[in-house]
């Protein structure tokens, strides 16, 4: 679970590698001037960590640098991630090389190449981190997502650039950011520990068992309904019985299943003797019934007949009046009576002559015409009476049908006249078979009911396992872990303050995690890190608050990297760039006793975690101090920089 940086390196486009050795589990002090590269190491070990933008500021190191890379000690070895600067216009890069081992050689230039993306990158040094499963669950009444804790929030707490180690707004890593308050708030109760590693696993079993028990619950609901709202339609099925002398008068059951039985009975009970009675009595009014269906079917039948007829008639007519005015024509060539016949080549009227197809018929021709149509006029003078007949015929059996539906009419009207009680008993009884059909259909509805015993001891089962898990996951809970994590950095806070000679030391000191900020509690009320007063004071409590914090996460073993990196803490004291062996005694005395408390306090907090903890402190101060020079890993002075100078001196050439 431990992450320590031991190598940051430089690529430069030239194929040259600059490597800044670190020494895990110590104090790493860079002493130098300004502009010596110092400020940019914390967005160099940033960026290769997954930044999603670069912060590496424009100059030399963009225009000499083409990878910038980190090897780190983890758990399972170590870890070596290089990232490509962006193209210009560009906010990042996404080509990430990435390799582990046991032990990892820092490559030479030409074996870089992209092997993985910033996505990935996120989830392998998350899980180097020892970050499990968690997600934190925003209170009802907030719109935002739910949020997992990753690499990126852990970092939160890992760097102090130089704005923000002197600033008395903001205690962590980007606060300054939009959003950025807030996932702190989200995410800091899971690594102080008071939301544990085994609480996304508590809550996915929280809600499985809410769905297990909405299930159980709507079948209970179910049941419940069928016998609750159920006994009621079943109780009114029973009154209606009564009402129409289905049951023996009584009262009604409050208990369901009396009530389901009662019902079974009224459905397979015979008929009352009222229906019997409706059967002899009602014989003949069902027997005239059906007479007058019959005579309706008969009469319907005949007058399609007679439509028939009629048309077949009217045919006949049409035919006869157009034969006669033929006939009529014809008859002038009984002026050739006697005459042969005779092939005219010209017109007879006007003697013109005729061709081929204009010759005239013969006149034996004409005559055998005229023949043939007065015997179809005969045939059909003939057969016009039988017509008439089946026409009359029809007209009578219609008259005769409508005759007998009207005395049918007068027989039905007289009997329900001369017996309204039969048609009381008929609507009786079709009410009755009404009730008996709800009934029916009201048992044949009903589902199997089970006992419901064991299920309601399944439910209640349930119901003690998510009260236990919400006690276990509730917000009460959780902040009471909390404040306990609070208290137990307030005592080492109250402590380190005292031994830097910080003002307001002498009051209790915590940490405000609504405000991220560092409090006194004085007698006059809090006292926020913002109140505090002079610059020396709010590096102090940034220091404090970070020392605190990482021997918390140290002591719990919480998933944080144990390393903590710090801009130029000095500068509060000695803002301008000189070389501290210039500094003189008189004057400055206090203000360099001060510098040298910090940096103890740093060695006595790595001593105190048994060099679990890396401290990296970028500084233009060198306290010229056997303990101080042991801890420097490299002073940028006289030429020597982050980028080397020959890199620079290629350019110029």
């Amino acid at each position: 679970m431990s992450v320590q940086i031991l190598d940051v390196v430089l690529y430069g486009f030239n194929s040259e590698r600059r490597v800044l050795s670190l020494n895990p589990g110590r104090l790493n002090i860079i002493t130098g001037a300004s502009k010596t590269g110092k400020t940019a190491l914390i967005e160099i070990i940033d960026y290769c960590l997954g930044a999603s933008e670069c912060g590496i500021p424009e100059g030399i190191i963009r225009e000499k640098v083409e990878w910038v890379g980190i090897r780190l000690q983890v758990t399972e070895g170590q870890v070596f991630v290089a990232r490509r600067l962006p193209s210009a216009g560009h906010a990042a890069s996404s080509d990430i090389f990435y390799t582990i081992g046991s032990e990892v050689n820092l490559p030479a230039y030409s074996g870089l190449a992209q092997t993985t993306n910033p996505k990935t990158l996120e989830a392998l040094l998350t899980a180097h981190a020892g970050i499990s499963a968690n997600v934190h669950e925003p209170p009802s009444g907030q719109t935002r997502d739910p949020l997992s804790a990753n690499i990126r929030h852990a970092l939160f707490y890992c760097f102090q650039q130089q704005s923000e180690v002197i600033s008395n707004r903001h205690l962590f890593h980007k606060q300054s950011d939009q959003w950025i308050p807030q996932a702190i708030k989200d995410t800091l109760p899971y690594f102080l520990g008071a939301v544990d590693d085994e609480h996304v696993a508590k809550m996915a079993e929280l809600k499985k068992l809410r769905h297990e028990l909405r299930g159980l619950e709507r079948k209970l609901v179910e049941h419940e309904a069928v016998r609750g709202s159920g006994l009621s339609r079943a109780q009114a099925l029973l009154s209606e019985a009564v009402d129409f002398g289905l049951r023996p008068s009584g009262m009604v059951s409050d208990n369901w299943d009396e009530c389901v039985s009662l019902l079974n009975e009224i459905r397979s009970q015979p008929l009352p003797d009222e229906e019997k009675e409706i059967t002899d009595e009602g014989g003949e009014f069902e027997r005239l019934q059906a007479e007058r269906q019959q005579y309706t079917n008969d009469l319907h039948r005949i007058k399609e007949q007679l439509l028939a007829a009629q048309a077949l008639s009217s045919d006949r007519q049409s035919y006869s009046r157009e034969a006669d005015a033929q006939l009529a024509r014809l008859q002038s060539m009984r002026l050739f009576e006697g005459k042969d016949d005779v092939n005219y080549s010209a017109c007879p009227l006007c003697q013109l002559p005729l061709t081929e197809d204009q010759m005239l018929p013969f006149i034996s021709d004409l005559r055998k015409s005229i023949n043939e149509l007065e015997s179809q006029m005969r045939a059909v003078e003939d057969r016009s009476p039988q017509m008439q007949q089946v026409v009359r015929t029809l007209e009578d059996r219609v008259e005769e049908a409508q005759r007998k539906l009207r005395e049918n009419r007068e027989a039905l009207e007289a009997i329900q006249a001369s017996n309204r009680r039969l048609q009381t008993l008929r609507d009786r009884a079709a009410r009755r078979a009404h009730v008996l059909g709800r009934i029916g259909l009201y048992l044949e509805s009903l589902p199997h009911l089970e006992d419901t015993s064991d299920l309601k001891r399944k439910i209640a089962d349930l119901r003690g396992q998510m009260s236990q898990l919400e006690e276990e996951l509730s917000d009460e809970v959780v902040q009471d872990r909390l404040q306990s994590c609070l208290s137990l950095l307030a005592r080492d806070m109250s402590q380190w303050a005292q031994e830097l000679q910080l003002e307001h030391s002498e009051n209790p000191l915590r940490l405000d995690l609504k405000r991220l900020t560092v409090v006194a509690d004085g007698n006059d009320g809090p006292i926020p890190m913002e109140r505090m007063g002079s610059g020396e004071n709010w590096v102090g409590y940034h220091l404090i608050a970070h020392f605190a914090l990482h021997k918390w996460f140290i002591g719990q073993n919480r998933p944080v990297p144990r390393f903590l990196f710090i801009d130029q803490p000095s500068q509060v004291y000695f803002p301008e760039d000189r070389d501290w062996e210039q500094i003189g005694e008189g004057g400055r005395g206090e203000d360099r006793e001060a510098v040298s408390r910090m940096y103890k306090l740093a060695q006595k907090v790595i001593e105190q975690l048994f060099s679990e903890f890396q401290v990296i402190m970028t500084d233009h101060a060198n306290i010229n101090e056997p303990w101080f020079q042991e801890c420097i890993v490299e002073r940028w002075r006289e030429g020597r920089k982050l980028v080397p100078s020959e890199w620079v001196e290629e350019k110029e050439a």
